[in-house]
């Protein structure tokens, strides 16, 4: 039984003729090229987050958004429901600009820097190692869920330093 696995594996070498050593060489010029194409992306996605940065500086600043919540000692800048929109609904309610700007479409930001944190990095919420192996450091930014306790933080952490992943909270 041994003598005849032996022999399979003998059987199974590779002949070295002129057309396999030309394959090969073939082989290796097509990798060097391919990853000769792949340095060129990677430079351009560091030159996309730099665009994005500099695209981040021209954002233009939105008012704050706020609905009319019945009684004037609700209304004021530094209380948190104050400060959220709700639409105004009903007939009796005041629309007016005192009340707030109401939103509108002429408000929104340019796509490539929607959702887009002003480091110039996507936001990635990370509540485990799983989630934080998914992150890509060269264009996200990991922000630590709430519940996270003390602990788990803190190894999370020390595995985002070791990837040099950048931490926003």
């Amino acid at each position: 039984m041994i003598q005849e696995k032996e022999t399979k594996k003998v059987e199974k070498k590779e002949v070295k003729t002129p057309k396999t050593v030309e394959v090969k060489k073939e082989v290796k010029e097509v990798k060097k090229k391919f990853i000769a194409v792949e340095k060129k992306v990677k430079v351009k996605k560091d030159a996309s987050i730099k665009k994005v940065q500099e695209l981040l500086k021209t954002k233009k600043s939105n008012p704050v958004f706020r609905g009319r919540f019945g009684k004037k000692n609700l209304r004021r800048k530094n209380k948190d429901k104050w400060n959220k929109w709700r639409k105004p609904r009903g007939i009796d309610l005041d629309k007016s600009l005192r009340h707030g700007f109401r939103p509108k479409i002429g408000y929104r930001n340019a796509k490539e820097i929607r959702g887009i944190h002003p480091s110039g990095y996507k936001e990635v919420k990370v509540e485990n190692f799983l989630d934080l192996e998914k992150v890509d450091p060269k264009t996200q930014a990991v922000r630590l869920g709430a519940t996270v306790g003390k602990r788990k933080r803190n190894e999370i952490i020390k595995k985002a330093n070791a990837k040099k992943i950048w931490i926003l909270n």
